[in-house]
């Protein structure tokens, strides 16, 4: 359990870095009073996010239960096949993040927010392949579903840990937190991309490595 958590743990930062999520959440720190609807943005990121996770999750248990069943270990060419498109998403990171611009909300009403929150999770197909593989290696572990649901969620805390540490930084320092979560947001802007496609390629072939690895009986993740 503890290389389990290990794994999904070093995913869920690399997919935590999302620059329209943060663009969003920092609009909303703009605004008075803001801390009820930053709370429930990143709770509708939370939730959204969690229950997919969920979902997807079982769909994917019932497949490689299938699979194992009547292919065995065929189950590492969906492992092999994610680590190809996250290769493949690194090298093309820039085209995928200028197609995924998030508009900034209309209401301001905690609902709304918490709504945006879990549009975003749901529709941020960029971040979508490391989650896969997050979930891939979930599934591996055949745990129960109170299990699952704990790891899912432990994931998705990570997940949403650059959101939680806007909304402290705005807690603590208020009349300066404008600008200075400005020029924070500007250096993910700046620097996402490049650092991004870098971790995504060795994520990818991390997974592949791992499928060669399996051939000779022992598994690197």
């Amino acid at each position: 359990m503890i290389n389990l958590l290990i794994s999904i743990a070093t995913i869920a930062l690399v997919d935590s870095i999302n620059p329209n999520a943060m663009a969003v959440h920092i609009y909303l720190l703009s605004t008075p009073k803001p801390v009820a609807r930053a709370l429930a943005f990143i709770a509708g990121d939370f939730t959204a996010s969690w229950i997919a996770g969920i979902l997807l999750s079982l769909g994917i248990s019932q497949v490689i239960r299938f699979v194992f069943t009547q292919l065995g270990s065929v189950i590492y060419v969906l492992q092999l096949l994610i680590g190809v498109a996250l290769i493949y998403l690194g090298c093309n990171l820039n085209r995928f993040l200028n197609q995924s611009q998030t508009k900034r909300p209309k209401s301001l009403s905690p609902g709304s927010a918490f709504i945006l929150g879990g549009t975003i999770a749901f529709v941020e197909a960029p971040t979508a392949l490391p989650y896969l593989a997050a979930i891939e290696r979930i599934t591996r572990e055949n745990l129960r579903l109170p299990q699952l649901m704990s790891v899912i969620a432990f994931y998705n805390l990570i997940f949403v840990l650059p959101l939680i540490t806007l909304l402290v930084i705005y807690l603590i320092f208020r009349n300066n937190a404008a600008t200075l979560l400005q020029k924070i947001h500007q250096s993910v802007t700046k620097w996402f991309p490049k650092v991004m496609k870098f971790i995504l390629i060795i994520l990818g072939l991390l997974l592949i490595a791992d499928c060669v690895a399996h051939i000779f009986g022992k598994s690197l993740i």
